[in-house]
């Protein structure tokens, strides 16, 4: 299927808004990081045992969660670039509504913000954030070995994957850093890592799940594993994340009423994987809405209880 393409809006600022539009809604975006961040940063502190303190820290780590998403965007678009105009004919990118140069002024834009950010704010976690960086410029260059990636599916995903789980960890050290980065990173802080990072790789292994009958020429999980086999992966990851979840819940002492709502959320996202096992057809494929709306759900259920018990200070 050919691209048709349309006139170039003239401005760069039109042209980002569109691309926003389509494949980074900031209106969606911004306030899901902030809500995600606070939610990790506060319950980080939590289980370090202080009150909750937000200082220039959370600022920097919010920032930072923004620019990164933005950034890993930019780069996967950067990268697919010439692919998508086969696979993805009716983007914006495709019909010339929005340049090649357009997403590299946004890549651009955000690696410098990530750098003069923490550079001038973020020293005592500037360590961990250059390991990121340099990591996240690895897989944008595909570890200098594009053409095996792109050859083989489940190999990219054990060499790009860890990237989310590496920003997670630095923005975890950004709220330790909040309060006093020498305390130890203890076992609760590893769990809570994984409560917050197994959600993105069941998200991106459900969005590349066809139902029976409908994969196409692009490279899926299922088409790789078959259908069934490839949806035990991310539900799998969903459900660990809400046992990991329940243990964190005793640990915080977070009470009952947390607890019967991680496990009614555990029920509803069961619900719709073992029903998509049972029967994965079109209808029934809404693994990817699923993963989300448990994340989600799961995530504002954990910042409530945690800001209920905890007493907030602002320090700048």
């Amino acid at each position: 299927m050919e691209s048709q393409q349309t006139a170039t809006p003239p401005s760069f600022f039109t042209r980002a808004w569109i691309y926003s539009k389509e494949m980074f809604p900031v209106l969606i975006y911004l306030p899901y990081v902030i809500a995600l961040y606070c939610c990790m940063n506060f319950t980080s502190q939590a289980v370090s045992g202080h009150d909750i303190i937000i200082n220039v820290y959370a600022i920097v780590g919010m920032i930072s969660a923004f620019f990164f998403m933005l950034q890993m965007r930019a780069f996967d678009d950067l990268k697919d670039f010439e692919i998508d105009k086969d696979l993805f004919p009716w983007r914006s990118t495709p019909q010339g509504l929005v340049l090649k140069r357009d997403i590299e002024i946004l890549a651009g834009i955000s690696f410098t913000i990530l750098v003069l950010t923490n550079v001038v704010f973020g020293q005592k976690t500037l360590w961990i954030f250059a390991i990121v960086m340099v990591y996240t410029l690895l897989t944008y260059k595909w570890f200098f070995a594009e053409e095996y990636h792109r050859k083989h599916l489940f190999f990219t995903m054990f060499t790009h994957q860890p990237l989310p789980w590496m920003i997670n960890l630095y923005l975890v050290y950004t709220a330790l850093a909040s309060v006093n980065p020498s305390d130890p990173f203890t076992i609760n802080h590893w769990i809570l890592w994984g409560i917050f990072s197994l959600p993105i790789t069941a998200w991106e292994v459900s969005r590349k799940i066809r139902a029976i009958g409908n994969e196409t020429h692009y490279e899926t999980f299922s088409l790789l594993l078959g259908t069934r086999p490839a949806t035990l992966i991310p539900f799998a990851c969903l459900l660990l994340m809400g046992g990991l979840a329940i243990y964190m819940g005793n640990a915080l002492s977070l009470g009952n009423v947390f607890l019967w709502l991680t496990i009614l959320l555990m029920a509803y996202a069961s619900f719709f994987y073992i029903r998509f096992l049972w029967k994965p057809t079109i209808k029934n494929n809404v693994l990817n809405q699923t993963a989300m709306v448990f994340t989600s759900l799961l995530f504002l259920n954990l910042l409530v209880h945690v800001l209920m018990g905890a007493k907030v200070l602002v320090q700048f």
